[in-house]
């Protein structure tokens, strides 16, 4: 049965009532050596990393396999992984690997650089939701080659700086397979054993995938022959739970713990309760306003800077419950090339000044969609009262995400509230979203044509990175004062858990959050 919106409102306030604020934690009830995480991840389409691209996918495919590389933990460099080392030509096109000896599939099979071709073939050739992130920089399947059975060769359709290298090759898509399993399991109709692989196993991580039960759990199991060694939980489930007042009262229990879906109130209260802890992180994500250069009074920087200068930006802040940064560029915080920049504060004066540059000081009506999520509703409305004191008439309309999307992308809106996230860690994907309108993402969603577009499509192949971050921040400088967004928030990703977990650190990335290090006191 559906919980009503009422309902959930009333289980919160008894479950924060019962919680205990001076007492310490009641003994967890899991085992020392199985780690149980409260989550939602109902949005598990596939667990072939070909195809998982929501987070709770990219999540577990991250502990189930393994690609040739990886990032150091503050996202600046590539470190090896399935790959001792690599050397780039000097126009940094072509890139050549040393897969690393010794490793074994779960299944006991060899992992050599054979694999690791057939890997990326087949996930360049399956062309599902993630492949963009090696097809748009590999043009042709044939452009990955084994060399023997300890090296590998990839050609790429441009310079490729280490980092960005990196953000192909250390993505899940890029995950190693393991060849002999999915010839086995390969038919007629799936060539490629998709099907098989959404809810199988191929891996070499440190966890072996043992089920996972559809809008339930997944379960992961220690892989006793890691080539790093056996990770020190035994076991981790991963269960759906939906409610965040069902999470909160687990955790309380001891059923689980760590809690990751609670809302805002509910960690402020479980940080404040002794023998629990909050950890919090920027996420590499963005909630943003868009205006659609297409609707006329848009099409005047004037007018898109007055809005600008109308809206509260700390307003938005109170709304999340303090559980975003504000920011206003489009790199998030601690991404590489983040310009911290924040020009727009409130001021009316600014903004109706604006409007009578551009002609338009009587004002005009817009159209503003939003979702269903919790808290945009709320943003919306403050909107819509902020641009009421520029004469900016807003009507709001609430709707369900695919039906918001589907009108987004069909460039039919006036604004919209939306969010963004980075594919990979860096620059290059939230440029070309935002600002090359080539690319025919959010640049062309709102018919923003600018020059800046050519800074982009330069920035992703320059090679000195010192001249690759000044060239992303001019570009943020640009969109800053000339784009059709108002960046409003960088959320954060927190979890709730007991103070004997350690060695669970959430990360902006989905991906990158590794579980490999946790264990209990």
């Amino acid at each position: 049965m559906r919980i009503k919106s009422w309902q959930v409102a009333l289980l919160l306030a008894a479950v924060l009532a019962l919680w205990p604020v001076t007492a310490g934690s009641a003994p967890g009830r899991t085992p020392q050596n199985v780690l149980v995480l409260g989550t939602l991840i109902q949005d598990v389409v596939s667990l072939d990393p070909a195809q998982a691209f929501e987070f709770s996918s990219t999540w577990v495919v991250e502990h189930v396999y393994e690609t040739l590389v990886d990032f150091s933990r503050d996202f600046s460099r590539a470190v090896p992984s399935l790959a001792t080392s690599w050397t780039g030509s000097a126009d940094l096109k072509t890139y050549t690997f040393r897969v690393r000896p010794g490793v074994q599939f779960h299944s006991g099979n060899v992992l050599d650089a054979k694999a690791v071709e057939f890997s990326l073939r087949r996930a360049h050739r399956l062309k599902l939701s993630p492949a963009f992130i090696i097809t748009d920089f590999v043009k042709s399947p044939d452009d990955i080659v084994a060399i023997g059975s300890d090296q590998l060769r990839v050609t790429f359709n441009q310079a490729m700086p280490e980092v960005l290298m990196a953000s192909v090759l250390a993505n899940p898509v890029s995950s190693v397979v393991d060849p002999a399993l999915i010839q086995r399991n390969a038919t007629a109709d799936d060539p490629q054993a998709n099907k098989w692989l959404t809810d199988h196993d191929a891996g070499s991580g440190p966890y072996l995938l043992r089920r996972w039960t559809r809008n339930a759990v997944v379960e992961l199991v220690a892989f006793d022959d890691y080539w790093q060694g056996r990770a020190r939980m035994g076991r981790i489930f991963i269960q759906d739970m939906p409610e965040p007042a069902a999470q909160l009262l687990a955790l309380q229990r001891g059923d689980i713990d760590v809690a990751m879906r609670l809302l805002p109130a509910m960690y402020k209260q479980v940080a404040a309760t002794p023998g629990f802890v909050v950890k919090s992180t920027p996420t590499f994500s963005l909630r943003y306003l868009a205006m659609n250069v297409g609707y006329e009074p848009f099409a005047s920087r004037q007018v898109r800077n007055a809005v600008k200068y109308a809206l509260d930006y700390e307003a938005f802040k109170r709304i999340y419950e303090d559980t975003i940064d504000v920011g206003q560029t489009i790199v998030p915080a601690r991404m590489f090339g983040h310009l911290a920049d924040r020009p727009y504060q409130r001021n009316l004066d600014r903004a109706r000044a604006l409007m009578r540059e551009a002609g338009l000081e009587r004002g005009f009506r817009a159209e503003l969609l939003v979702s269903t999520e919790v808290p945009l509703p709320d943003i919306a409305a403050k909107m819509k009262e902020d641009l009421a004191q520029i004469n900016i008439s807003v009507e709001v309309r609430v709707l369900r995400s695919a039906d918001l999307l589907g009108i987004y992308r069909g460039q039919r809106h006036h604004m919209v509230i939306a969010r963004w996230g980075a594919d990979y860690p860096d620059p290059d994907n939230l440029a070309k979203a935002f600002a090359d309108f080539d690319s025919r993402v959010l640049a062309w969603r709102n018919q923003w044509d600018h020059a800046v577009k050519r800074l982009v499509q330069q920035a992703v192949q320059e090679q000195d990175r010192a001249k690759r971050e000044a060239m992303y921040k001019e570009i943020q400088r640009i969109v800053l004062e000339e784009g059709p967004y108002v960046i409003f928030a960088y959320p954060l990703r927190l979890i709730a858990m007991r103070t004997n977990v350690k060695g669970v650190d959430p990360s902006p990335l989905a991906e990158t959050f590794d579980l490999t290090g946790a264990f209990k006191e």
